[in-house]
């Protein structure tokens, strides 16, 4: 499964490390912020945990290794994407996994931003 669309940096930091070829390897935790569920009145997320390995990974990290904080916005798309158990939750909730193939950073909205947005919309 593929998926492309906005994505947010979570509370988790990011994960720098090797392969086992020796290539860096990045690994992000983001989260899918999809809105409010008139059912229950809460908010829904999904979970990302993704991977990107080799040199664009490493130019993405050594570039915006300061701008990865928690709700920091970004374009990704991804791909081998598969739900898998999730992190120790209640409710319990699944995770899903995949590689990046393209990774951009957005800018943040600010309050203002949003507020103009929302009064152009209405």
């Amino acid at each position: 499964m593929h998926h492309t669309g906005t994505l947010f940096m979570s509370k988790t930091r990011p994960i720098v490390a090797r392969d086992a070829d020796g290539s860096f390897r990045l690994e992000l935790a983001l989260v899918d912020n999809m809105g409010r569920n008139p059912a229950t009145g809460r908010d829904e997320k999904e979970a990302y945990r993704v991977r990107w390995s080799g040199p664009e990974a490493k130019a993405f990290w050594e570039a915006h290794q300061s701008d990865l904080t928690p709700g920091t916005p970004l374009h990704a798309e991804l791909a081998r994407l598969r739900a898998h158990p999730g992190p120790q939750a209640y409710p319990p909730m699944p995770e899903l996994r995949g590689r990046v193939v393209r990774l951009q950073l957005l800018p943040r909205r600010t309050p203002a931003q949003q507020t103009n947005t929302e009064a152009a919309t209405a």
